[in-house]
């Protein structure tokens, strides 16, 4: 890909955003021209005190396999990301349709790569020339993420929809799930309290994952506890 030709990363454009996904749409690159559509997303690292600090950051550009951003060399934002190379990601629609990513962070090395880079994204956001005019425009360090993991959640539909899934990797159970073990009595306690209804009768009785609140109510109600947290 030719950093300098903005049109190479155009493939991350042109999201809409009243449009609902199908399940089968949502993988990685869906969810990252979902983040790119919403743009303006809260970006979490960890400050030089130790503290966590929260900042809304601009998506300035995806591809299939990446997210673009940027930051100006004078901002505690990029003393952050440099220092400890990792973000966490989060975007929210109007109708609380969410997307969250973490990973590490990358910095592309050498002056005409990050100019190029930087040249790219002003192209595909016109608005950062009048906040950063002329040559201005090279205080700012272009970062990316191509690894990490994430989640698409829509709280607007019921039952509710989530989907996992992982930059760089096929997307595995995400921590925080939770389980019904084989010490399941089959009394259906769970499935009675659960309140998107989204437990089915088994031996043990199964827990749909992309309906599940992760609420802990089946874990509370369950007279066996049976079931775990992962």
């Amino acid at each position: 890909m030719a950093w300098h030709d903005a049109n190479a990363f155009q493939q991350g454009e042109g999201l809409d955003l009243n449009v609902i996904p199908a399940p089968e749409e949502v993988d990685a690159s869906w969810c990252l021209r979902f983040l790119r559509a919403i743009r303006d997303v809260s970006f979490a690292t960890i400050g030089a005190d130790g503290l966590p600090s929260v900042r809304i950051i601009d998506v300035m550009m995806v591809t299939p396999e990446r997210l673009y951003f940027l930051a100006p060399r004078g901002k505690a934002f990029h003393e952050d990301v440099v220092r400890e190379g990792f973000v966490a990601i989060v975007g929210q629609t109007h109708d609380y349709r969410t997307c969250r990513l973490r990973g590490p962070v990358v910095h592309p090395e050498g002056e005409a790569e990050q100019r190029a880079l930087v040249d790219a994204i002003f192209e595909l956001n016109p608005s950062m020339n009048v906040i950063y005019p002329g040559d201005a425009r090279y205080i700012c360090d272009v970062f990316y993420v191509e690894e990490g993991e994430g989640e698409y959640f829509d709280l607007g539909q019921h039952p509710i929809f989530r989907k996992p899934f992982k930059l760089g990797g096929k997307a595995e159970c995400e921590r925080g799930t939770f389980l019904i073990t084989d010490a399941c009595i089959g009394c259906g306690t769970c499935a009675e309290k659960c309140p998107e209804q989204c437990i089915a009768p088994g031996e043990p009785y199964v827990i749909d994952q992309s309906h599940c609140l992760r609420c802990g109510i089946c874990r509370e109600a369950c007279p066996a506890q049976a079931i775990v947290k992962r």
